[in-house]
């Protein structure tokens, strides 16, 4: 997180000063950029915040930036625990919020769907013939309390 933060200040201080032996930008560009910079600050702080999972009575609630949605027990199989991402192919992939399609570095796929704080060590699971890892802060716990219906 920490060049993400110094990336977003850079935004939002670069504007008002001065290039070597020239003026600053002109106030209302200045502005606008650092109204980038705190929108760009502001996204990034967030993301990580929307990841969730919670066992509910219904289903397996998977939240994440753009969607929460109530997946039922029965129609997901633990694949493994455990894997790592490889490349991102499509999606967000900032410290501590993963989405999107990546690679996956295991003979069980080629690519999956993260939902994801970490690159590795989470819980891989296939729901609908695709295959999602999710990182829930216990996986051992999470897959038992998945194969009991919750």
């Amino acid at each position: 997180m920490g060049v993400l933060a110094v990336s977003a200040l850079l935004f939002l201080l670069l504007p008002w000063l001065p290039a070597s032996g020239s003026e600053p930008l002109p106030r209302p560009v200045a502005v606008l950029f650092g109204l980038g910079g705190a929108a760009l600050l502001a996204f990034f702080v967030a993301l990580p915040r929307r990841l969730g999972y919670a066992l509910t009575p219904e289903g397996l609630q998977v939240s994440h930036f753009s969607a929460t949605e109530v997946w039922p027990y029965a129609s997901l199989d633990v694949v493994s625990v455990g894997g790592e991402l490889g490349l991102k192919q499509v999606g967000v992939g900032v410290p501590g919020y993963y989405t999107g399609t990546y690679g996956w570095k295991g003979p069980e796929a080629k690519t999956v769907q993260a939902l994801a704080s970490t690159p590795r060590g989470g819980v891989l699971l296939r729901r609908a013939g695709k295959l999602y890892y999710l990182t829930p802060a216990d996986p051992a716990a999470f897959v038992r309390a998945l194969e009991e219906g919750a």
